[in-house]
C-alpha cells in the first residue's frame, strides 16, 4: 500500500494529480486542508477513470483551526478545478416503490 505521510495542509495553485494505477493498488492521502486556489486537482478523468482505490483521509477535530468560509477538515476550490472520476460501479441497492408494512413477507421495488 503507497502511504504518505499525514501532511497539515495542501495548497495547490499547480496542479496535484493522483496517478491511477492498477485496480488492486491501495493508496492513501493524509492531510488536515487540502485549498486549490486558481489550480487543478484530478483523480481519474472521465475519459480515463482512477482505477486504483485511493483514501483520502482529513484529519482534525473540533478544536482545529477552520479556513475562513470553507471549514475544516475540507477540500476547498477557490477559482480552480477539482476532477474526481473512478471505474463504474454496479447498481448496489434500489427504491422502495411502496411502504413495506411490518412482518411483510414481500416487498415492491421500483
Amino acid at each position: 500500500m503507497a502511504k504518505t505521510e499525514q501532511l497539515s495542509f495542501v495548497y495547490v495553485e499547480g496542479s496535484l494529480i493522483f496517478p491511477s494505477g492498477t485496480k488492486t493498488d491501495v493508496k492513501t492521502f493524509d492531510t488536515g486542508y487540502i485549498m486549490i486556489l486558481k489550480g487543478y486537482m484530478e483523480v481519474g478523468t472521465e475519459e480515463y477513470p482512477y482505477q486504483s482505490k485511493l483514501t483520502i483521509t482529513m484529519h482534525g477535530n473540533v478544536r482545529t483551526p477552520t479556513l475562513p468560509t470553507y471549514g475544516n477538515k475540507v477540500i476547498g476550490v477557490r477559482f480552480g478545478e477539482l476532477s474526481m472520476h473512478g471505474i463504474e460501479r454496479k447498481t448496489t441497492w434500489s427504491e422502495l416503490d411502496i411502504t413495506a408494512d411490518v412482518g411483510a413477507k414481500s416487498i415492491t421495488l421500483i
